[in-house]
């Protein structure tokens, strides 16, 4: 017999201002629990507590705790991209110090904020039918690198792109993991590491 298929998708969309605010609710409510206790403290009851709303209101929306996480994900991807966008605006005016540095900006106001729930997030992520999502999200990132490193002329821009986003994702989860980051500092760090990899990558292309 077949495993049964994990549930993803929301019931139904909020499409009224109130049913909004109870999805919203909802989703924070998630975020709480999950920043406080991780994955294991999360069940659709102890949300649905949280959130101050019945588990049947709950379920209107969402069939598991599956669904909310993927909610979760996609809304933490989407902002993601939406700042790493920002970021890329009118950076064909600036040097690429401040390029390496709004982007680097970026990345962190998505994994600091909340480092704990930045990280159950991601072993949620491995657990949920959400592969493609992913690599569209991880090819998006990617892409959106490469475009502010083709602005200043780093030899493979598209393979850069992939250094530099395994570089600064490595270093952050490294940091956040063992609960001691100093993200002024991380920051730094990270441009530092970039800064010299472009460098070395120039040198070798001659």
């Amino acid at each position: 017999m077949s495993a049964p298929r994990t549930v993803i998708e929301p019931r139904k969309r909020p499409r009224q201002a109130r049913s909004a605010v109870t999805v919203d609710a909802i989703v924070e409510a998630a975020a709480r629990i999950l920043t406080a206790d991780g994955l294991a403290g999360l069940n659709t009851n102890a949300v649905a507590e949280r959130a101050g709303v019945s588990v049947g209101s709950l379920y209107q929306y969402f069939p598991g705790k599956e669904a909310i996480l993927t909610e979760m994900l996609r809304r933490k991807r989407r902002k993601l991209l939406d700042d790493m966008t920002a970021a890329l605006a009118g950076m064909e005016r600036e040097d690429e110090d401040t390029v390496i540095a709004r982007l680097v900006a970026a990345a962190m106001r998505n994994q600091a904020r909340a480092p704990r729930l930045a990280q159950a997030l991601d072993y949620a992520s491995a657990a949920l039918p959400l592969h493609d999502e992913t690599m569209h999200t991880n090819r998006r990132v990617i892409e959106t690198v490469a475009r502010a490193l083709a602005l200043h002329a780093v030899p493979d821009a598209q393979q850069a792109a992939r250094d530099v986003v395994g570089l600064t994702r490595g270093m952050m989860l490294q940091a956040f993991h063992e609960g001691t980051a100093d993200e002024t500092a991380l920051a730094r760090r990270i441009c530092l590491a970039i800064r010299g990899y472009l460098a070395e990558l120039r040198r070798e292309a001659g």
